[in-house]
């Protein structure tokens, strides 16, 4: 008897689990993945983001103690934008892919900042460090290319 309302049970958590997640390729399967994927990748990025957060002051500029201690953080932010790109870009891009649609997640990064309250005075002051990332690993693909 004892089997029966343990396998009973994990029936019914099992069902419990499939009904919190919407139907696969819909918009809201879109977005359900989505959410999930960008909330692990806050949580494990959180002192990060929180730091991006204090650079703004409440009257919207730049607090140039917070810029100092986060310029000092550079290698962090390098890890940082390309822990998104290399981790989780591929992960949304695997979870459109699985309904033959492919979409532009570029953006992603700077609506996922924006979401975590990185204030857009902020995006602005780290964009020139996203981009200095892009263009070395661009120099790392094209030299990693050339060797034999």
């Amino acid at each position: 008897m004892f089997i029966r309302s343990a396998l009973a049970a994990m029936a019914l958590a099992s069902l419990g689990a499939c009904a919190t997640q919407p139907e696969p390729c819909t918009t809201e399967w879109v977005q359900y993945r989505t959410d999930r994927i960008l909330g692990q990748f806050a949580m494990e990025n959180r002192g990060l983001v929180n730091d991006l957060r204090r650079l703004t002051r409440e009257d919207g500029k730049v607090d140039p103690v917070q810029s100092i201690l986060l310029a000092a953080k550079a290698e962090d932010i390098q890890r940082f934008a390309r822990s998104f790109e290399t981790v989780v870009v591929p992960e949304l891009n695997s979870a459109i892919q699985q309904c033959g649609r492919h979409e532009n997640f570029v953006p992603a990064f700077t609506e996922f900042l924006r979401k975590e309250g990185v204030p857009d005075s902020s995006l602005q002051w780290v964009a020139p460090i996203l981009a200095l990332v892009q263009v070395m690993q661009a120099e790392d693909g094209l030299q990693s290319g050339q060797r034999p």
